[in-house]
C-alpha cells in the first residue's frame, strides 16, 4: 500500500521486526525512521492536516526527544497520536506531551542550552522544491511568526534582553537562515551576534548554517571568531539544477568541498547538511565519499518530510520504501567507520539515528548537556 505522496506504508509491526533482524538494527530505530518519513494522524485535529506538529515523546523505551512531523490523514500514515499516546495502528509505542503546532519563528531553543536564530526570515525563502517554504500558499499567520528580522546591533540586543535566556549558559548559538544576499552580510551578522552574545557571557559554539560564504577573505574573518562552525547547506548531490533555487544550484560539489577544505585549514569546524530521500543510494554514497575528507564533524542528515504534492514529485523512487533509509544509514556508518565522528542527536528533529549508532547505545545528549561540543577533532 502506498500513500497519496507515493511512499510505501508498513502495514504490520512484524515487518519492523523482520527489517530489524535482517539489518541488525534495533527495532526502535526502524520505527522512528518510519514515523519521521510518514508523519502522524491527529484524530482530535489539534493541528491542521499538511501542517506540522511538534511534540516530545519517549518511543519504545527510548530517550525523551522532540519530534516535528507532517500531519497526515489516517489513510496516509500508520501512526496516530491521541490522548497522550503514540500508536502504530492499534499498538501503543510510547507516550507524548507538549503537543503543539510547529511554527516558523524568529528563534527557538532546542532545550535550555541551544539557541537557533532565524535572522532573515526563512519563510521568505523560495526556489528549493524540497523546502515547504517554497510553497507560499500552504502556511498562514498561525505558522509564520518570523516577521521581525535581526539585522542591527539594536535588534540583536533587544532580542536577548526581552527573552528569558541565560546567554552565558548557552552551549551553541546557530544562525540557520538564508537570504543574506552576499557573504559580507553573513560575516557582519555573525560578528554582531558574536559580540552581543559575548557581552552577555556566551562562551559556546557559534554556528552558521548556509552556503553563502565561500571566499578566503570571508572565511578568515569567521575563523577569527572563537569556536566557529560552518554547516554548508548542500541538501542533495544529484539533480541540483532541478531541485534547488538558482543561487544554490550553481554551487557545485567541487566548490562546496573546496570551501570546506579551506575553512578546515583555518581551524573552522566543518560539515554539511543533507536531505535523505532526494538522491539514489548510489548518488548518496558517491557524494559523501567525495565530500567526507572536508568534514571535521558528522553531517547533519534530515529525513525528507513531505507536506505538498509538489514535494512528493521529487522524492527519489528508491526512497519510497522504508528500507532505503535503513540502507542509507548503514552505508553512512561504513563511510565514517574509521572516523571519530558521531551524529549529534539534538541537531535536528528528523534524523537517521536516535538512540543507537553502529549497534551501540549513544549518550542521551538530545539537548547538548552531556557533550562537550567545544572539543576539537584531532588531526585536522
Amino acid at each position: 500500500m502506498t500513500t497519496k505522496y507515493g511512499n510505501e506504508i508498513v502495514n504490520s509491526f512484524d515487518t519492523y521486526k523482520k527489517i530489524s533482524e535482517e539489518y541488525n538494527i534495533d527495532i526502535s530505530e526502524v520505527v522512528k525512521i518510519d514515523l519521521n518519513r510518514n508523519g502522524v494522524s491527529l484524530p482530535d485535529n489539534e493541528v491542521r492536516e499538511d501542517f506540522r506538529v511538534r511534540f516530545k515523546s519517549s518511543l519504545l523505551n527510548g530517550y525523551n526527544s522532540w519530534y516535528a512531523l507532517p500531519v497526515r490523514s489516517r489513510e496516509n500514515t500508520p501512526f496516530i497520536a491521541q490522548n497522550g499516546v503514540v500508536y502504530f495502528d492499534d499498538i501503543s509505542i510510547g507516550n507524548y506531551d507538549e503537543l503543539r503546532l510547529d511554527t516558523c519563528e524568529s528563534s527557538y531553543q532546542r532545550g535550555p542550552h541551544l539557541l537557533n536564530l532565524n535572522s532573515r526570515s526563512r519563510s521568505n525563502c523560495g526556489g528549493c522544491k524540497a523546502c515547504v517554504h517554497n510553497y507560499n500558499d500552504l502556511y498562514d499567520s498561525t505558522v509564520i511568526k518570523d516577521n521581525v528580522p535581526l539585522r542591527t546591533r539594536q535588534d540583536i540586543e533587544s532580542f536577548f534582553d526581552t527573552r528569558d535566556i541565560d546567554v552565558s549558559k548557552l552551549i551553541q548559538i546557530a544562525v540557520v537562515t538564508g537570504l543574506f544576499h552576499g557573504e559580507n552580510n553573513v560575516v557582519e551578522h555573525m560578528k554582531l551576534v558574536n559580540d552581543v552574545a559575548k557581552e552577555r557571557g556566551f562562551q559556546g559554539e557559534l554556528m552558521y548554517f548556509g552556503c553563502e560564504v565561500n571566499s578566503d577573505e570571508a572565511l578568515k574573518e569567521l575563523a577569527s571568531l572563537e569556536n566557529f562552525e560552518l554547516i554548508y547547506a548542500l541538501d542533495n548531490f544529484s539533480n541540483r539544477d532541478k531541485f534547488l533555487a538558482k543561487t544554490k544550484s550553481i554551487i557545485t560539489l567541487e566548490t562546496a568541498k573546496d570551501t570546506l577544505l579551506r575553512a578546515k585549514d583555518k581551524n573552522i569546524e566543518t560539515t554539511i547538511s543533507y536531505i535523505s530521500g532526494l538522491d539514489s543510494l548510489e548518488s548518496m554514497k558517491n557524494g559523501f565519499m567525495m565530500m567526507k575528507d572536508s568534514f571535521t564533524r558528522f553531517p547533519v542528515i534530515n529525513i525528507y518530510q513531505i507536506q505538498t504534492m509538489e514535494q512528493a514529485a521529487i522524492l527519489n523512487d528508491e526512497a519510497k520504501s522504508l528500507e532505503y533509509y535503513i540502507k542509507s544509514r548503514i552505508e553512512l556508518e561504513k563511510l565514517f567507520k574509521d572516523s571519530e565522528y558521531r551524529p549529534r542527536r539534538w541537531e535536528n528533529y528528523r534524523p537517521l539515528w536516535y538512540d543507537y549508532y553502529e549497534g551501540e547505545k549513544v549518550k542521551d545528549n538530545a539537548y547538548g548537556q552531556q557533550e562537550n561540543i567545544k572539543t576539537k577533532v584531532k588531526n585536522k
